[in-house]
């Protein structure tokens, strides 16, 4: 383990909000209670009860689920060390607001899906971390051996999520945004810890939560389409270059991004949006300012 991922996992463990083991029942699904039991959050009830209150029953969401996370934080060495293939490269942080929504998984249903599929968030996440490094290290498409080249690029992020639980209340829309309110103040140790040079977010609300919580003196807006600055962490001042992004889906592939539509994993072959490469050749230029 290096020494970034053992401060971060220290830094959860003392807030109480480190991610716990998932627990099946014995019928093989999720124990979505059993897991909230072992998460040690202080405010974990305040936002079960919120989300509980704005849960709305539908034929898809029979039973309300709450549940916090099950994935801890990964720091690659690749990320510690600032190097891929002897290339030197940035640390990219991509902030996103919440977890993905937890479903009633049983074991019959797993096995029916078993191969590794990527969902729309994640596909786009690894397509914009991709086309911002081409200026510093070329990249195989995923194409060439399956996935092999979308998990490297897995290792050369960090993901950083404002939420670290997750309800099945609001579908394809958020949770009530009191839920975000409560998880938000971890943001600013989290991200200094892993000392960015690059801090991404994606959508408005990370956005906000991103400049509340991460950056000195800033104040942001409806951003339309993508916009970046360099801004100063709150925590300990360091210089970042901060690019805001479209929530990766839907519009984040339209025309005027001057990329392919990435419907599936095999769409990802050399898959690179050129208007986040321009951004990723911008990132160089602040890199080599740094001189870092």
């Amino acid at each position: 383990m290096n020494e970034m991922q053992s401060k971060l996992n220290t830094y959860y463990e003392e807030t109480r909000i480190a991610s716990v083991e998932p627990v099946k029942n014995e019928n093989g699904c999720y124990d979505y209670e059993a897991m909230f039991r072992s998460f040690c959050c202080p405010k974990k009830n305040d936002c079960r009860e919120i989300c509980e209150k704005a849960y709305k029953p539908s034929p898809k969401n029979e039973k309300f689920t709450f549940s916090p996370r099950t994935q801890g934080v990964e720091v690659s060495q690749y990320y510690a060390e600032k190097k891929y293939k002897g290339h030197r490269i940035p640390r990219i942080v991509v902030v996103s607001l919440s977890v993905p929504k937890p479903e009633q998984i049983c074991s019959t249903a797993e096995k029916k899906t078993s191969s590794r599929k990527l969902n729309p968030h994640w596909r786009g996440t690894t397509t914009t971390v991709r086309s911002l490094l081409d200026p510093f290290v070329d990249l195989a498409p995923a194409g060439d051996g399956g996935d092999k080249s979308t998990k490297i690029i897995e290792q050369l992020l960090v993901h950083v999520r404002t939420g670290k639980c997750s309800s099945n209340v609001g579908g394809k829309n958020q949770e009530p945004a009191q839920l975000y309110k409560n998880c938000g103040g971890y943001l600013s140790k989290e991200v200094s810890i892993l000392e960015p040079d690059v801090v991404v977010t994606q959508g408005d609300a990370a956005h906000y939560m991103a400049a509340q919580h991460v950056f000195e003196n800033v104040e942001v807006g409806k951003v339309k389409g993508i916009a970046n600055s360099i801004e100063r962490l709150k925590e300990d001042n360091r210089r970042v270059y901060w690019l805001k992004s479209y929530f990766p889906y839907g519009r984040f592939y339209s025309a005027n991004h001057a990329g392919p539509k990435i419907g599936c994993e095999s769409h990802i072959v050399g898959a690179k949006l050129e208007n986040l490469v321009r951004y990723g050749r911008d990132i160089k230029k602040f890199m080599d300012e740094e001189g870092r």
